[in-house]
């Protein structure tokens, strides 16, 4: 068996920059593979490429995103039981470093291009990137999954999670900005695919928890009795009777399905409704994100005081209101304010929703796995990320596909604030009974 050692505050920081390269390329693949298959109708008109049908891309990607969902638990369970010389999380992390990287590679080229596409595509290429997608998916769950779950090791206490996720919060914060800010700018010269590759470096920090995570092997009784094996379907079992962790999904799932259907959907507001350009879409991004550090210290004020409950319940309505200001920006209400400007206030108001759904997917999966391995001993922290990332693949497919289809509607890309709006409204009523995330004097 192995334990692992508790991290020193000063590395906190080294083991959560982690998830930063990985983030920003499973992020660009959420938001412009779409973009870059099939470009928003003003791209198309200044001679974009749709290289796949849009039924048949949906397709794809929905079944690419059940699939890896499949394979997500059976890599929870065997992280949660590894037993090896060198521990539980870090050789899975290992092992799929390499390939995670390839097939990020590779969805940016389909084989079928020039001459061969019609003007709806190819349906070939829509069979590549379901394939692609599928295997990239799978490999950047082999080592996100074991990586996640240690954060419920690494430390001891809640209120270290707490910090610890907000480490991550920052840095995925920055791996957004790249993504929504950089990437946009960056698109006008070097198109989506060859942007995507320039950022390809960021990947290296992935090596920052390789380092600080220590798991030393052990064979005491101690070790052995506090370390129990849960087999795969049980531990789904107890996964899915955990009424904590079910009002938490049922949340984090509809918000998500939200958040994903704007941020996918980002750039065709602004090409088909605003008339911005790309240039322009990442200055209205960079005041959704360039705040976030300073709303994430707000956050985290509020949540000591008030708890982060209500905290995240509170930066559900701040995002619904914002996503109702940005049909305002649509460029036939010929309002006095541009449509620039009405996406900056957008943007800005939504900021402080973003640093909070940046830290409560990492914070409350992990404080819900460790108080369970204090009153039973099983260890399964791996098996909530895993079953989190399962759910959120298929809402975040669903709601890609949802996206492809609603923009084949005239009006399909106004409609496209309000119903993110009402996913939110929904998401703050199902957290209600939630009964983690209180503030301290309250327990």
């Amino acid at each position: 068996m192995t334990t692992m050692k508790t991290i020193k505050k000063w590395q906190e920081p080294i083991y959560a920059i982690g998830g930063f390269g990985p983030g920003f390329m499973y992020q660009l693949v959420l938001t412009y593979l779409l973009y870059y298959y099939r470009p928003a109708l003003a791209r198309i008109e200044t001679g974009a490429i749709v290289f796949a049908p849009a039924g048949a891309y949906a397709l794809g990607m929905l079944l690419a995103r059940v699939l890896d969902g499949v394979v997500d638990i059976p890599i929870a369970s065997w992280t949660d039981n590894m037993k090896s010389r060198w521990g539980r999380r870090r050789p899975l992390m290992l092992l799929g470093i390499i390939p995670t990287i390839v097939c990020f590679i590779l969805l940016w080229f389909p084989p079928f291009t020039g001459d061969q596409l019609g003007p709806d595509g190819h349906w070939a290429n829509a069979v590549y990137i379901a394939i692609v997608s599928s295997l990239y998916f799978f490999f950047h769950t082999l080592i996100i999954v074991p990586y996640l779950a240690s954060l419920s090791e690494i430390v001891s206490d809640e209120q270290s999670r707490v910090r610890v996720a907000s480490w991550q919060t920052f840095f995925n914060t920055g791996s957004y900005v790249l993504v929504f800010v950089v990437a946009p700018i960056l698109f006008n010269r070097f198109g989506v695919h060859g942007t995507a590759i320039m950022l390809l470096p960021s990947f290296i920090t992935f090596i920052g928890p390789l380092l600080v995570i220590k798991e030393d092997a052990s064979t005491t009784p101690a070790v052995k009795e506090n370390s129990k094996d849960v087999p795969l379907f049980q531990s789904i079992k107890l996964t899915l009777i955990n009424r904590t962790f079910l009002i938490y999904m049922s949340t984090v799932a509809t918000f998500f399905f939200g958040l994903q259907l704007f941020l996918g959907g980002i750039a065709f507001m602004a090409a088909d409704m605003m008339g911005i350009s790309d240039a322009k879409l990442g200055l209205m991004n960079a005041a959704a994100f360039a705040p976030v550090p300073i709303m994430l210290v707000i956050f985290n004020l509020i949540s000591r005081k008030r708890g982060a409950k209500f905290t995240f319940r509170v930066s559900l309505l701040v995002f619904a209101v914002a996503m109702l200001l940005f049909p305002l920006g649509w460029t036939k209400f010929n309002l006095p304010v541009p449509p620039l400007v009405v996406g900056i206030i957008a943007g800005a108001i939504a900021s402080f929703s973003i640093g909070a759904f940046f830290t409560i997917p990492y914070a409350f999966p992990a404080q819900i796995a460790a108080v369970e391995a204090a009153q039973t001993g099983k260890d399964r922290a791996g098996m909530y990320f895993a079953v989190q990332g399962l759910i959120n693949q298929f809402v975040g497919s669903l709601a890609g596909s949802v996206l492809a289809l609603l923009l084949t509607w005239r009006f399909g890309v106004i409609v496209i604030g309000p119903v993110v709006a009402v996913f939110m409204v929904l998401a703050f009523v199902l957290f209600a009974p939630y009964p983690l995330g209180q503030p301290k004097e309250k327990r």
